[in-house]
């Protein structure tokens, strides 16, 4: 892994491939080791980027507290210090949410989004209630992946607390900041998502002005990283990325 100092955070990615870059933003309380399966398929065609947002894996994070805007302004600094110029960036989950917060803080930081997993507002979407319960028996929740989901952070306990104070303050982006964001934007669901249902990211394809909309079957919240899935998630973003790689 290699390390990059931004907004007074030390952030640890993994870089491999060539050719158009695409970042990769994984979801909350993961890191960037998720991408595994599917930035190896990737890096095939693309410089493919995976960072461990600030307070998550081996990142610092000195400010003490996460917040949406705070991740995504990371992401638009990390873009410039590795000089990625305009690239793709990808995110699932809390990563689907940064890169919404990108696009509407950082207009011309992306080329193009890939936002799966994530909805732009938690209260009467219903997702403040579904983190709510997350947080209310979280280890039930990890299941028998809760130690090895501990073992990529260097900081657990804030980690949680942090992510749970984030989550449950949120106040979303305004119906109007969505509208505005002009980038071209694949919104990524999964058929049987638990979290972000197909009705929620049906409304949000149809709230931005210039949309794709793309399911992958049998597939829950961690479809994505499983050797299952994994496959199918990577072919989506490829032809999303390809069609809108820089020359």
């Amino acid at each position: 892994m290699s390390t990059a100092e931004v907004n007074g955070a030390t952030l640890y990615y993994t870089e491999r491939g060539s050719g158009s870059p695409l970042i990769l933003l994984h979801g909350g309380l993961g890191a960037g080791a998720e991408w595994e399966l599917i930035g190896a398929r990737l890096a095939e065609r693309f410089r493919v980027v995976t960072p461990d947002s600030r307070g998550h894996g081996r990142s610092s994070n000195p400010a003490g507290f996460l917040s949406y805007s705070l991740l995504a302004d990371d992401v638009a600094a990390l873009i410039v210090a590795l000089e990625l110029g305009s690239p793709t960036v990808a995110g699932w989950s809390d990563g689907g949410q940064v890169a919404l917060e990108l696009a509407v803080r950082h207009p011309a930081a992306a080329r193009a989004l890939i936002v799966g997993g994530a909805f732009p507002e938690f209260a009467s979407s219903g997702l403040r209630d579904v983190h709510r319960d997350l947080l209310a028996d979280l280890d039930g929740a990890l299941g028998d992946e809760a130690d090895e989901l501990k073992g990529l952070h260097a900081h657990w306990s804030a980690l949680v607390k942090q992510s749970g104070d984030m989550w449950l303050s949120y106040d979303g982006l305004a119906d109007e900041a969505v509208a505005a964001i002009e980038v071209p934007t694949l919104v990524l669901a999964a058929d049987r998502d638990e979290f972000v249902g197909l009705d929620l990211a049906i409304a949000l394809y149809r709230a931005l002005p210039d949309a794709e909309f793309a399911v992958s079957p049998s597939s829950d919240h961690g479809a994505p990283f499983t050797p299952e899935r994994a496959p199918v998630f990577a072919g989506l973003i490829d032809d999303f990325a390809r069609r809108h790689a820089d020359g």
